[in-house]
């Protein structure tokens, strides 16, 4: 049975107020109204989230889905890439920067560095 109509029948039962039934069926639109904010958090953390290092002498890809990355990133504060691989860049500066493009749900290209000797990093989640 819909919760709305399991709601009228309590109020009409007299097993809940009237003013009791109100404050549930608000309760219920509440939540109906959150889902679809819940659906697109969802979405998002299913993303690829990946990291492109060019370099001179060899190329680093690294994917994971970002709500993978997020655990990761809260659990080490870390990117799971060779701090080798990112020589020459701030890396607490870039981790600082990655969490809140996550956090905001930015897609697209949120870090691009580009080295004096060649090596490029792009890390970006796919729109």
């Amino acid at each position: 049975m819909d919760e709305t109509l399991r709601v009228l029948k309590m109020v009409e039962e007299g097993t809940v107020t009237a003013e009791q039934g109100m404050e549930l069926l608000s309760a219920i639109e509440g939540e109906k109204a959150a889902q679809p904010l819940i659906l697109e958090k969802n979405r998002y953390d299913k993303k690829m989230f990946r990291i492109v290092v060019t370099s001179p002498k060899d190329k680093v890809r690294v994917q994971f889905p970002v709500g993978a990355i997020k655990k990761i990133l809260k659990a080490t504060g870390k990117l799971p890439i060779q701090e080798k691989d990112l020589q020459g860049v701030d890396l607490s500066s870039m981790m600082e920067a990655i969490s809140e493009c996550l956090d905001a749900q930015v897609e697209g290209d949120f870090v691009n560095v580009e080295a004096a000797d060649g090596t490029t990093v792009r890390v970006f989640v796919d729109p």
